[in-house]
């Protein structure tokens, strides 16, 4: 696939704008039943048996759809009216009970009622890029959980950033659409940046092309304990990936399990 001119990529638009489109496919070596398995062994671990599941910053709601399936009720918030909307078609086509809507994670709307248990995975919550939306998003987290009730999310830590996404470039190309994906860890600031190119082809011979800068912070795993337990929240546990070890900083993937207290 030959680079486009970026003089030539309209201007960038927000992240998931257009990529929500072909994220299944960008993301199709994630194994979200083994994932959902994992969080099924924290409910266990933890004696919880829940009913009511809110899952924030929910994409394309392949999670929320495996837990729907597996018995849960299921609401997924994410911020994006794209990935919202696969999510939608995706409940409809498989005929699920999972419920979706368009929120921001730091104001999604304060539920009914309460929930056994939220969620929020695949690093998202690293999409929150300094302490007063981190605040803002735990206090919302709490608001809407029961108080016997656990909140579940991971966070990469900088050294996955720098194993992995540090002058990094994959591209893939199909009859439909062609992406490079950029990435570039900044770390003096602790950001993650991972640059999209999109080209979609049409069916009268042009193409659309896109361009999608998606930043992330990088927490240190005792400032997003901090943070909690200034929410309200006992640190249950923080977990190395999808094990029951203790996470440290050479973990790639930290698993928090946050109850209140």
């Amino acid at each position: 696939m030959q680079e486009p001119d970026r003089n030539e990529i309209r201007a960038p638009i927000i992240p998931y704008g257009q990529l929500s489109e072909i994220y299944d496919y960008v993301m199709r070596h994630v194994d979200y039943d083994h994932w959902a398995d994992y969080i099924e062994s924290i409910f266990a671990r933890f004696k919880l048996t829940p009913d009511k599941i809110l899952e924030l910053a929910c994409g394309t709601g392949s999670m929320a759809a495996i837990l729907s399936k597996r018995g849960y009720q299921v609401r997924g918030v994410d911020q994006s009216d794209g990935m919202v909307a696969v999510a939608k078609q995706k409940a409809e086509d498989e005929q699920l009970s999972a419920i979706f809507q368009q929120g921001d994670m730091v104001e999604s709307p304060v539920m009914n009622d309460a929930f056994d248990a939220i969620i929020c995975l695949y690093d998202s919550i690293n999409y929150l890029m300094d302490e007063k939306a981190l605040r803002q998003m735990l206090d919302r987290v709490f608001t809407n959980l029961s108080p016997t009730g656990i909140f579940i999310f991971d966070a990469c830590t900088e050294i996955n950033s720098k194993r992995f996404f540090d002058n990094e470039v994959d591209q893939e190309s199909t009859d439909r659409f062609s992406y490079i994906r950029h990435c570039e860890y900044k770390a003096q600031e602790r950001v993650q940046v991972n640059e999209f190119q999109l080209v979609f082809n049409r069916s009268d011979g042009k193409h659309d092309e896109y361009f999608e800068r998606h930043e992330q912070r990088i927490y240190p795993i005792d400032q997003l304990k901090h943070l909690c337990k200034e929410a309200g929240f006992r640190n249950l546990s923080a977990f190395d990936g999808f094990t029951f070890q203790s996470a440290s900083e050479k973990s790639n993937r930290v698993h928090f399990v946050m109850r209140p207290y």
